[in-house]
């Protein structure tokens, strides 16, 4: 990996852009870590599937039309998703975060 990524730069800006992020993330011990652990997905599969409600919400709904709905429904969601993640009841969570 090393051979690969620390080399001369490549020609195009993108590329090389690219390169040096994932030769950034290879030095931090960062770039392969899921073949490590096993716990660490290899993907960001989950996290784009977690977002597709949220896009999709956006879309037909007038809840970030301004700054202030669309913070709220953000915040919202990230306590929802996470209270699911954990096993917790969303709805129950929510009311304690009110109170």
């Amino acid at each position: 990996m090393d051979h690969l990524l620390d080399r001369s730069p490549l020609k195009t800006k993108t590329n090389e852009r690219l390169r040096r992020g994932f030769l950034e993330q290879h030095r931090q011990g960062r770039l392969l870590h899921f073949l490590i652990d096993p716990e660490i997905p290899p993907t960001n599969n989950a996290a784009e599937r977690a977002l597709r409600s949220v896009v999709m919400a956006r879309k037909v709904s007038q809840c970030s039309k301004n700054l202030l709905g669309a913070t709220t429904y953000t915040r919202i969601k990230s306590v929802v998703e996470t209270a699911r993640l954990r096993g917790e009841d969303p709805v129950a969570v929510l009311m304690a975060l009110r109170r």
